[in-house]
């Protein structure tokens, strides 16, 4: 039998805020158990640290850099297949509910359903510019007024977002217990139900912030800001966000980040109620779920709020999955793993067809590169390869690229084992030992120790970047979607925003049908 699986993804939760990964402070037990009974992958990243990127990343299995999707006000072809088309074609029901940040016209990208809309706007307002000077901000950019501000709210715009998606998966997990009633079967389905807390602003419930009034929650380990010389990518996001004119102080930073926690708290609400439901359903035995995010948060690390920075607390997601013994290992995985992972997981999970599956020849590859023409790797492979002790963490690369606002050429980040390697053209090369140094203080990259290292690593990212190549696309791609946003703006309009169809679910025609129909009785088990 093909199980269900309900894919749940915050957004902007870092893995270090979540009891399952060693938080004392956080208030997350309904995340906390699905980790305690399934597996936990410890060293999963994001594929780029920003919104738009990292999903689509995620849904198509591939780079971003390889679907053309660069940043936030970049779309991706409609013909690039995601997650949603395979499982689709593969005989499962797909469902979106709440946020993707899809750009562009096509604002389903594989689902048949999608029931709500998305918190951000479909166009292509958020088109970076490398030639701007980052003091020159866009009325887009993250901005310090939210550490300033941050604290509870009755209601804000990101509240009702997401009570409305949680509403909405609920009342749609009803709807497929409802299908399997008429069809006298079990139809396979994926809902993906996807959140924007605890996504700046920090604006919690009054309930969620009280969880915290006893808690002492951690300040940030190393709020030192880096040398400018040592790194100037940090100094360039610190700039971009206005942190070089506004330094939040240590009350300000507390209260940011006990916003921060209730909101956290908050998802974890909401993990509890969907896997609630779907026991109540009977659906559970049968469902695997997946917890996730789509990247992390700086909280104040060096300097640094929100997220567009190769730093763990910024690049590392949580990556936890749930389900029948005979799907899903119990445990802790340590070798590295990351977004792109989990269109392969799907597909081994559902057993749908896989039409990219194809060598990969233009690119170097280690002895657990994916086996296809995509950059992921079955979660399930990589922890039964790690299981049986045939790879470690150094067997598999985990690639990052910021290639969006913030920077003015590609950065590129490469994950091997204990090592973490940055490039940018025109920054220092920075090198850090993860297993000595967890904190990323200690730059080993100009050293003679490790010299041999990081030529080897250099070699790695040459082999599969272009960069100059790279940024010459990143930069027409970027003056030709400015051209296509100001023109867009003139005359009369079409916003690309998803507007879902009214529902007819209640009692129209066959009066006795529908209410049959919508009824799922409450028997024994």
């Amino acid at each position: 039998m093909k199980p269900n699986i309900v894919v749940i993804q915050a957004d902007q939760m870092a893995a270090q805020a979540l009891g399952a990964y060693g938080d004392e402070a956080a208030r997350t037990p309904h995340i906390d158990g699905l980790a305690a009974d399934g597996a936990v992958f410890d060293r999963a990243y994001c594929n780029t640290p920003l919104c738009a990127p990292s999903r689509a990343s995620m849904m198509t299995g591939r780079m971003p850099s390889d679907i053309g999707c660069y940043d936030n006000g970049d779309d991706f072809l409609a013909t690039t297949p995601t997650f949603a088309h395979h499982l689709r074609a593969g005989g499962y029901h797909t469902a979106l509910v709440g946020r993707m940040h899809f750009i562009g016209p096509d604002q389903q990208h594989g689902f048949e359903e999608r029931l709500t809309t998305d918190v951000y706007p479909a166009d292509l307002d958020m088109v970076p510019d490398w030639q701007r000077p980052l003091g020159e901000r866009l009325q887009w950019y993250h901005d310090a007024d939210a550490v300033f501000t941050a604290g509870v709210s009755k209601a804000t715009v990101q509240q009702d977002f997401d009570d409305e998606v949680g509403f909405r998966a609920l009342r749609h997990l009803n709807d497929r217990a409802r299908a399997n009633q008429a069809a006298g079967e079990d139809l396979p389905f994926l809902v993906v139900a996807s959140f924007i807390h605890p996504h700046d602003p920090y604006e919690p419930p009054r309930e969620h912030w009280d969880r915290f009034a006893d808690v002492e929650i951690p300040s940030p380990k190393h709020p030192q800001v880096p040398s400018s010389t040592e790194d100037p990518h940090t100094h360039r996001l610190r700039v971009m966000s206005g942190f070089d004119q506004r330094v939040p102080g240590s009350e300000e930073v507390r209260r940011a980040r006990r916003a921060y926690y209730a909101a956290v708290s908050y998802i974890d609400d909401h993990v509890g109620r969907i896997r609630a439901r779907l026991e109540d359903l009977g659906l559970s035995e049968n469902t695997v779920i997946i917890v996730t995010s789509d990247h992390g948060d700086m909280l104040g690390e060096k300097g640094l709020w929100y997220k567009m920075s190769p730093y763990e607390e910024s690049s590392r997601v949580p990556l936890i999955l749930h389900g029948p013994e005979r799907l899903i290992p119990r445990g802790r995985f340590a070798n590295p793993v990351s977004l792109v992972d989990l269109m392969p997981t799907l597909l081994e999970l559902s057993g749908a067809p896989d039409v990219e599956a194809v060598p990969r020849t233009e690119r170097a590859t280690n002895q657990c590169q994916a086996p296809s023409g995509r950059d992921g790797l079955s979660l399930l492979e990589s922890a039964r390869r790690e299981t049986a002790g045939q790879a470690g963490p150094q067997d598999r690369d985990v690639v990052i690229e910021y290639l969006a606002e913030g920077t003015y050429r590609p950065q590129l980040t490469l994950v091997r084992g204990r090592y973490k390697y940055i490039v940018c053209p025109g920054d220092p090369d920075q090198l850090f030992d993860l297993d000595t140094d967890p904190h990323e203080l200690r730059n080993l990259a100009s050293g003679t120790e490790h010299a041999g290292l990081v030529h080897l690593l250099r070699q790695e990212l040459d082999t599969r970047y272009g960069v100059e190549k790279l940024e010459a696309d990143v930069v027409a791609s970027q003056e030709r979607r400015r051209l296509v946003a100001e023109a867009l703006r003139r005359g009369k309009t079409h916003p690309w925003d998803f507007n879902p169809e009214p529902e007819q679910r209640y009692v129209r025609g066959d009066f006795w049908g529908a209410l049959e129909y919508g009824k799922i009785a409450d028997t024994p088990r």
